[in-house]
């Protein structure tokens, strides 16, 4: 990491001495989260849980608010319609995401007003002759839950306001209208694409 900052620095300096610091965003992110003996699991990044999915993600640029910091559902599919529209540019209506400049403001739209759930997934085939550190698996991410279908039947629900680390699954059988409720949204978030998909994250 101290290569990262030296490089970063850099840019900085770089940004000051052309007159572009004030008017340029700086997004910090990692491609992938990593577990290493989480869940009793070897090594990997493919699996359902938050050590794999979730990554580091930091902004700053006009109009930025100084440390602040904000609890929604973003993905990395948002950068490409965010950079658009801080560019002035309209994204293919194929494009997936949706823009965080919202987010940017000091005035960011509320949880209930911005993305309540994401897929997240690991599919292989046999087909691909990749071996993988993890079961395939199709999951729902909301701010409130966590499901997670497994392709061999199994099914995991997390409540991530209780159990933060997902260490207990809960029994599937107890709140059915809620596990119907995930189902549905996940169901529309793994065949849909561009407008839908931000349709369907929205229920």
């Amino acid at each position: 990491m101290l290569s990262v900052e030296d490089l970063l620095e850099e840019v900085l300096a770089a940004l000051r001495e052309t007159g572009e610091y004030s008017n340029t965003y700086i997004f910090f992110t990692s491609d992938n989260g990593y577990h290493l003996g989480q869940h009793r699991m070897t090594q990997g990044k493919r699996t359902a849980y938050e050590e794999d999915s979730r990554v580091p993600f930091m902004v700053r640029g006009p109009g930025v608010p100084a440390g602040g910091v904000l609890e929604r559902l973003v993905l990395n599919n948002d950068f490409a319609p965010t950079f658009a529209d801080l560019a002035g540019v309209t994204p293919p209506s194929f494009v997936d995401g949706k823009s965080l400049t919202p987010l940017l403001d000091t005035n960011p739209p509320t949880v209930k007003n911005w993305r309540t759930g994401i897929l997240t997934e690991n599919w292989r085939t046999e087909a691909e002759g990749e071996t993988s550190d993890a079961a395939n698996y199709k999951a729902l991410r909301t701010k409130s839950f966590f499901l997670i279908r497994y392709a061999n039947g199994e099914r995991e629900l997390y409540d991530m306001r209780q159990d933060p680390y997902q260490l207990h699954s809960r029994n599937l059988e107890e709140d059915r209208r809620l596990v119907q409720r995930l189902n549905n949204q996940l169901d529309r978030l793994v065949t849909c694409d561009g407008v839908e998909c931000r349709a369907a994250e929205t229920r």
